[in-house]
């Protein structure tokens, strides 16, 4: 992430490079795409795109490009010099109050008598001692009166010939002009004799010659913003969105500010009424009307409000629309009023999917067989099943879940479908009797009540419930009180102007800042290396400009970025914008690693547990025995080589009930002996085990453990006491190939029953059991070199676990760093912005 980027005025201008590659919206006029110039049909696009405004590239041209571009025709646009005009509108503002710009200029002074400009601040009450900082931090470097008066002083020079104040008149102006090349607007007198009212504050006659003013750098203070006036610089404070800075109208003359979001019935805003004012009307149709009328006409503003089309300005030039944009799908603009709001129900939609849609589904087989293909084209068909059903009930989630979220939009009606969404989506399907089950969805939990997994569900959603209802108690409160009215009150705002309107207010100031920032850059330009005297510093900022050109500085690290993300310094300094699909993004995915991590945890444990049980040996089922209760079965005089005996105790919950074939267990049946209380039969309605490896040890007056063990090939049990079982079973053959004489232990042929079975071996089974013996130690000598012991697979799923652990928190750690670092890239041109790709 790091690099080199330019500094001072050079990175300004890179930076406006940028600003301008962002809204152009085609390169077929070459010469304009390159030099950066934004014409007409971009501003259009871009209004479009971003806000929903419907306006004319002739409308642009006449109400925008007139005042800022220089004119109305078709090939006229904003250039770089007309963007940074446009963007010292608020900072020139701010130059001056309303009674200082009024106050009477015609007393004659000099330079070192003019005192300093004041320089208006928002209304205290809509600052906090932050925002005053950051707001005198320019000041405390440089203060705008010498800039002011610096850049005036190389305007007489390079007109005059002198730096100090002169009388305004129409030759000065004239001068002007003609020493900065503007040739053309030498003889406009009309020009002339405004810009001289402008300066004077008075309207002047077409033969009045000026004079009568000293153009200082309080004339010069006035000129530059007179023009500006409309222009409200507390809206830099207050928390509103830039929509409504620019369309909400003034206060009227109650003090009330109209509210953008009050539609008339024919969908349009009445920019002359006020929220007071339409509540008036509908009383009085109710008191004159049908009240069931009146209350009918309400519910359908409110629900039809900000749908469609909606004037959100009548011009000269025609009308402005805005159109309705679906904020609550809509994820690339950012255009929903709580970052938390969405974040909540992404979270949901996660929780919502794993609950109701995870392994649901997959029991509709297109293809019956068990070859590769078959098990392919199975999966492709789940998959596709699946992802229709994310396709259409996440577009009804989102829609409704994040209904009331508009930051444009204000309805009651988004908030009651917002409060019935959570009821339909997260709440009803908790409760049992609103619970059912489809062939590919199903809200029926097959974890039993009480059950780990049971309870986190219900935590879980009873959690997202919580928090979705919440906003859209805020959401409720919030239709209640125009934006205006939200942006001014300290309260109101802390609680209902919701995350992305704060972020646009951190903006405000950002760009402030940035402004500030360039013209402190840009008058080091001027007053570097300056020579003493009256000189013009024109060529000596061009050549300071070349010398800082190819300086470099490195680029915020990944400590800064997060150390400016947590106090705000990324939003109200650098003002990049994090979007909310990033942060859900990021919070979801460590998410899902911790519940990974956690999950496979439980896995590994299980899984560590079977490997010690099955392949090292150490069963969970053990066996014993007393040979009184046995007896050696015969076919005619001879020993089958299996023992049968009652009473045999299984204990553990490793002694599972596995199932075995109906002759083998008739066979069985008959050898085993009856109960031996009853002395009935056990092998009628009696539970069946079956084993593969594991061994019953005798016990019995001076038997240890291991002395001799018999194979466990079935047992039948007739009594369950928790875990410990007695059984009637069968022992000493081998379950999988049905070997018989399979006892082990060095006192076997001392015990009867089993020693008379174990003389009876044939020689060729005495010959193959000790081959067989002799091969097992091999191959078990062979396995304990092989396999891993226990501390190896725990010591690997712990190493595993947490490098994962590791990987996921450094990815989730290095996505803003990484997204704030691309941005830095484009904006120094590090990375060549797309006003290169020609």
């Amino acid at each position: 992430m790091s690099f080199e980027r330019p500094i001072g005025a050079a990175a300004d201008v890179k930076e406006l490079e940028y600003i301008a590659a962002l809204i152009q919206t085609t390169d077929s006029d070459k010469e304009g795409f390159v030099d950066a110039s934004i014409d007409a049909r971009d501003i259009k696009y871009h209004l479009r795109s971003r806000y929903g405004i419907r306006i004319s590239k002739e409308q642009v041209r006449k109400i925008i490009l007139s005042g800022l571009g220089g004119g109305e025709s078709e090939d006229d646009c904003l250039d770089l010099c007309e963007v940074v005009a446009a963007l010292m509108i608020p900072c020139l503002r701010k130059l001056v109050t309303d009674d200082w710009i009024k106050s009477d200029s015609s007393e004659s002074f000099n330079e070192e008598s003019d005192g300093p400009v004041s320089v208006v601040k928002s209304n205290p009450e809509e600052e906090s001692d932050d925002e005053q900082v950051k707001d005198r931090l320019f000041h405390e470097l440089v203060s705008t009166e010498e800039i002011l008066r610096d850049v005036l002083s190389n305007i007489l020079l390079l007109a005059t010939g002198s730096p100090k104040p002169q009388p305004l008149t129409k030759e000065l102006v004239r001068k002007i002009f003609a020493a900065f090349d503007e040739n053309s607007l030498v003889e406009n007198d009309e020009l002339v004799s405004e810009m001289i009212a402008a300066a004077g504050g008075d309207a002047l006659s077409e033969d009045t010659e000026g004079g009568a003013v000293l153009f200082n750098t309080k004339t010069f203070a006035r000129v530059l913003t007179s023009d500006i006036m409309l222009y409200d610089p507390s809206v830099e404070n207050r928390y509103t969105s830039n929509f409504v800075d620019a369309f909400s109208p003034a206060p009227n003359e109650g003090g009330q500010n109209t509210s953008i979001t009050a539609r008339n019935s024919s969908n349009e805003i009445d920019m002359s009424e006020g929220i007071d004012a339409q509540d008036a009307k509908k009383n009085a149709l109710g008191t004159v009307g049908d009240g069931a009328k009146v209350a009918f006409n309400t519910i359908k503003d409110d629900a039809l409000s900000g749908l469609g089309e909606t004037v959100i300005a009548d011009t000269e030039y025609g009308k402005i629309t805005k159109e309705f944009t679906f904020s609550t799908l809509d994820f690339t603009l950012d255009n929903q009023r709580s970052r938390f709001h969405v974040v909540s129900v992404w979270f949901g939609f996660i929780a919502f999917y794993l609950r109701y849609f995870y392994g649901e589904g997959n029991d509709h087989a297109v293809c019956s067989g068990d070859g590769f293909g078959c098990q392919v084209g199975q999966s492709i068909f789940n998959w596709t099943i699946l992802m229709l059903l994310l396709c259409i009930t996440g577009v009804i989630y989102f829609a409704v879940l994040g209904s009331g979220n508009d930051v444009y939009r204000r309805s009651f009606l988004d908030v009651f479908i917002g409060v019935a969404g959570v009821l339909v989506f997260v709440v009803f399907p908790l409760i049992p009797d609103f619970q059912f089950r489809t062939a590919l969805f199903s809200t029926i939990s097959d974890n039993p009540t009480g059950d780990i997994f049971h309870v986190t569900t219900i935590v879980v959603f009873v959690i997202i419930a919580t928090m979705n209802l919440y906003f859209q108690f805020t959401n409720a409160i919030r239709v209640l009180f125009s934006d205006e009215t939200i942006g001014r009150s300290k309260i109101l705002s802390r609680m209902l102007v919701g995350s992305i309107t704060r972020d646009e207010r951190h903006f405000k100031q950002a760009a402030v800042f940035k402004v500030n920032r360039m013209m402190d850059n840009a008058f080091k330009l001027h007053t570097k290396d300056k020579p003493g005297g009256p000189t013009s510093t024109h060529d000596l900022a061009l050549l300071n400009f070349n010398k800082i050109s190819d300086k470099t500085e490195p680029a915020p690290g990944f400590f800064w970025v997060w150390k400016s993300f947590f106090n705000n310094d990324l939003w109200m300094k650098e003002g990049i914008w994090i979007h909310t699909r990033l942060l859900a993004g990021m919070l979801g995915q460590i998410f899902v690693v911790i519940l990974i991590v956690a999950v496979y945890s439980i896995k590994f444990r299980g899984w560590i547990d079977d490997y010690t049980e099955n392949v090292l040996g150490e069963q969970s089922c053990k066996a014993s025995f007393d040979v009184e209760n046995c007896i050696a079965p015969q076919f005619n005089g001879t020993h089958l080589g299996f023992i049968t005996c009652t009473e045999v105790i299984l204990e553990g919950d490793g002694c599972s009930s596995n199932q075995i074939r109906e002759d083998v267990l008739k066979t069985l049946c008959e050898y085993i002996p009856p109960h031996p209380v009853t002395n009935e039969t056990v092998c009628d309605n009696a539970r069946v085990y079956s084993f593969e490896t594991e061994y019953a040890s005798v016990t019995g007056e001076n038997i240890q453990q291991g002395d001799c063990e018999a194979q466990l090939t079935a047992c039948f049990s007739y009594e369950i006491n928790d875990d410990i079982r007695r059984a009637a079973c069968v022992l000493g053959i081998g379950p999988k190939f049905f070997i018989p004489y399979m006892f082990e232990g060095p006192l076997c042929e001392s015990i009867s029953p089993i020693n008379s079975v174990l003389d009876s071996r044939p020689q060729l089974f005495r010959q193959a059991e000790t081959l067989i013996r002799d091969l097992r130690d091999t191959t078990d000598d062979l396995i304990d070199k092989i396999l891993p012991d226990i501390w190896m697979l725990r010591l690997a799923a712990t190493v595993g676990l947490v490098t994962g652990l590791i990987v996921g928190i450094s990815i989730f750690v290095h996505y803003v760093p990484s997204t704030v670092s691309t941005v830095l890239k484009f904006r120094s041109g590090v990375l060549p912005s797309l006003r290169y790709a020609v």
